[in-house]
């Protein structure tokens, strides 16, 4: 890989320069700009005009400091709902990890690809858990609770965090996949 090839996200540009960059429009205004510049496409073997699609950054709560992506899906919350971040930030700190170094991305509200995953948050691991339906680029029909390498990113299905935050008999085995399959993903 060349130097000239390298990207960066948004946020680790923001991370190289925290006191050195500046915002100086309304990034809605700018969003709007972009969709009327006309730009020269090639349509089946001839050139045609079309709009720029700009493509919308990933949101996510946390810094992902460790590259650890955890893929969720509530559609009532922005990011994830109260009580299922509380049961998540205690398995995370069982694995000495907080929030600054996991991304939690809401596919409720947005549907990034594998690609754009991996070209705006470089994920090492990436978690999902309770999605009803598979990440594009991702394989379908992944086992639930294995953990498995997928183009270099250690991956593992998991059920909702509702289902794992009940305190049943039924969720223990669950539970205790789960603590199995993060031990072997995070190497702990």
């Amino acid at each position: 890989m060349s130097l000239n090839s390298i990207r960066l996200t948004q946020h680790q540009v923001a991370d190289l320069y925290p006191e050195s960059l500046v915002l100086t429009t309304d990034i809605a205004s700018t969003k709007s700009m972009a969709e009327d510049i006309p730009v020269i496409e090639e349509k089946s073997g001839g050139w045609e005009k079309g709009p720029i699609q700009p493509e919308l950054s990933i949101q996510f709560l946390g810094k992902n400091n460790r590259n650890l992506v955890i893929l969720v899906f509530y559609p009532d919350t922005v990011h994830i709902a109260e009580a299922s971040l509380e049961f998540l930030s205690s398995v995370l700190k069982a694995c000495q990890l907080t929030l600054a170094d996991v991304a939690i991305v809401n596919m409720a509200r947005q549907n990034p690809g594998l690609e754009q995953l991996q070209n705006e948050l470089a994920p090492l691991q990436m978690l999902c858990f309770g999605l009803p339906h598979p990440v594009s680029g991702l394989p379908a029909g992944l086992p639930v609770l294995a953990p498995q390498s997928i183009q270099d990113i250690k991956l593992m299905i998991a059920p909702s965090l509702e289902e794992l935050n009940q305190q049943t008999e039924a969720v223990k085995p669950l539970k205790r996949l789960l603590w199995e399959g993060l031990k072997t993903m995070l190497g702990i």
